[in-house]
């Protein structure tokens, strides 16, 4: 039996605090500095007299949506669940937000393929961006199954982000083996030797 298939243990997202902060500080910043540079510009500008009323009304206007969008962002930030943490078990991938899941990406939920033939988990190329993990899924106000990026939105920076989308295709490959991932999937993943039919036993065994 391969090693990899001794156990399936979940894995959890591991956060770099120092960057985290870092980032924080710099969003911080810019929704301060933003708003108060526009204010600091506008002074000058109304207290012209060769620019016209009519001008001054506009550019007010402009200035006023300008820091009421930044006010809204801020308002957002602090009202909106956000991720805290996220686990790859041995039923899916779950965002959390402390302890309670926000939403989660199950193998009970994944389909194949509408087309057939092809892939059901396979990677999206873009071509600024690295390659994204993508899954079939039924949406409800389609009708039919589309293809989802597996995202890993989360507030704080992540370390294992890698080892995280590596478990979760691991439990693919064990707990739904009728679906069939692409070969750049288990090359970025360093799965190719992955014993699926071993892991399969080990999995229902363990579960008796």
């Amino acid at each position: 039996m391969s090693p990899q298939c001794n156990s399936f243990s979940p894995v959890e997202s591991k956060a770099s605090e120092g960057l985290t902060l870092f980032i924080k500080m710099i969003g911080i910043s810019l929704l301060i500095i933003t708003p108060l540079s526009i204010i600091i510009m506008a002074i000058p500008v109304f207290n012209t007299k060769e620019i016209s009323t009519e001008l001054k009304i506009i550019l007010l206007s402009l200035f006023t949506i300008i820091a009421s969008f930044f006010a809204w962002l801020i308002i957002q930030k602090k009202q909106k669940n956000t991720t805290t943490h996220i686990i790859a078990d041995e039923k899916g991938l779950h965002h959390y937000c402390n302890r309670n899941i926000l939403h989660s990406i199950t193998f009970t939920d994944l389909n194949p393929n509408p087309e057939n033939g092809k892939y059901d988990v396979f990677l999206t190329e873009y071509e600024e961006s690295a390659p994204c993990l993508c899954v079939y899924l039924f949406e409800q106000t389609l009708n039919k199954s589309t293809y989802k990026t597996v995202n890993l939105d989360i507030d704080v920076v992540i370390t294992n982000g890698n080892l995280l989308l590596k478990n979760f295709v691991k439990g693919i490959l064990i707990f739904r083996p009728d679906l069939k991932v692409a070969p750049n999937v288990l090359n970025l993943f360093r799965l190719e030797e992955f014993d699926k039919s071993n892991c399969i036993l080990s999995a229902s065994q363990s579960r008796k």
